[in-house]
């Protein structure tokens, strides 16, 4: 539910982003010509697209596999060290000015810490206490997308100069998980070290996303279009693991290292240019 209050608020905030940047880049449309009269410059054809903001992460479904064959799934409810993270793009596209336009771009995130606690032991009804939390790795997505933008009023044949879309995008996430380390509870006394570091690994997953949002252009009528863009977008980067094998040790490798899915909500401004004048 939270997810749809947030693209509320998101509307809201794009449309505020661009109404307070307006005045700021020396514009001299006033609301309703922006609204309501066909003074945007054309922007048919392709263009290429700067982007920056920040990502507020959902970390969940976190768990990982002991080394010994018998040993039962440990889920762990992860706490990120930073509510926010950077993001950012780069994409290049077509407008086909019809409400439709389309884009295909890179994307990277900041680099999060974190550590997760047992929060459960699948099918055993051994307590938290007697296994271990992890007390420490970090993670980092980045990737390629396909994006098409749909923008209604610009479909109905509007030119005006603010113009409220709605976006999707499916691609490819390469994600990351530095070294991470598992350390025993108060009651765990199986042998070994107390404390077990484990590499970190790579690994490539389905990557989508759903948003909103409105463009706003800068410069004035019949100059070439500088388009600034705010948006709400969600990210789902799919999953992320750790390593099997450890540091430092010749001791038994997990099954499976700490893996977890990780979201993003992003809320990000971005300068649109076209390519080409007409």
């Amino acid at each position: 539910m939270h997810i749809f209050k947030s693209f509320a608020v998101a509307l809201t905030t794009s449309v505020g982003c661009l109404a307070f940047a307006a005045p700021s880049a020396g514009l001299a449309q006033t609301t309703d010509v922006a609204f309501g009269q066909n003074v945007a410059s054309v922007t048919y054809g392709p263009y290429v697209r700067f982007e920056l903001g920040g990502a507020r992460h959902d970390l969940s479904d976190a768990y990982w596999l002991p080394p010994g064959e018998d040993d039962p799934r440990i889920n762990f409810g992860p706490i990120p060290n930073d509510d926010w993270r950077g993001f950012g793009g780069a994409a290049i596209g077509y407008d086909w000015q019809n409400g439709f336009r389309a884009d295909v771009s890179l994307f990277s995130t900041g680099t999060i810490g974190l550590t997760a606690p047992c929060i459960g032991v699948v099918e055993d009804p051994s307590p938290c206490s007697e296994h271990a939390d992890i007390t420490d790795t970090s993670i980092e997505s980045s990737g390629l997308m396909g994006n098409v933008f749909y923008a209604p009023l610009e479909a109905r044949g509007s030119n005006a100069v603010l113009q409220p879309f709605v976006v999707a995008g499916l691609g490819f996430a390469r994600n990351e998980m530095g070294s991470w380390t598992r350390t025993k509870n108060e009651d765990n006394e199986t042998e070994g070290p107390t404390v077990r570091t484990f590499e970190g690994a790579t690994s490539t997953d389905l990557a989508w996303s759903v948003g909103l949002g409105a463009s706003l252009q800068l410069t004035r009528p019949g100059k070439w279009p500088v388009i600034l863009e705010a948006a709400y977008r969600y990210y789902d980067y799919g999953s992320v693991s750790g390593g099997v094998d450890p540091i430092g040790d010749t001791r038994s490798s997990a099954r499976q290292g700490f893996t977890l899915d990780h979201t993003d909500q992003v809320i990000s401004l971005a300068i649109r240019v076209p390519l080409q004048r007409f």
